[in-house]
């Protein structure tokens, strides 16, 4: 399934007579607005954003790790095991 990015980017022209790339999305009621001089760069934005928003939803992150995926796959599996209703939360009781 294909996520659909709530952000949006817009040219803008501010008070200054700049123009400037807005990157504007309404997220739980609230407002989220910033500007860029360059497209690029609110592009580069809206990718972090979305990111960092589908981690919220999911509770899924990337993380940096030594261990392989099959020793990633293994932790995980113990650590449900140890911690069946924390896993459920996403925290470990410590």
């Amino acid at each position: 399934m294909k996520h659909v990015s709530p952000f949006v980017i817009s040219a803008f022209t501010n008070p200054s007579g700049n123009i400037v790339f807005q990157l504007y999305a309404r997220l739980d009621g609230k407002r989220f607005l910033k500007n860029f001089p360059t497209r690029e760069e609110a592009e580069a934005e809206r990718q972090v954003q979305d990111i960092q928003l589908l981690q919220r939803e999911t509770g899924i992150r990337a993380a940096a790790t030594r261990l392989t995926d099959e020793q990633l796959h293994e932790a995980e599996t113990v650590f449900r095991r140890i911690y069946p209703p924390m896993a459920v939360m996403g925290r470990a009781r410590c």
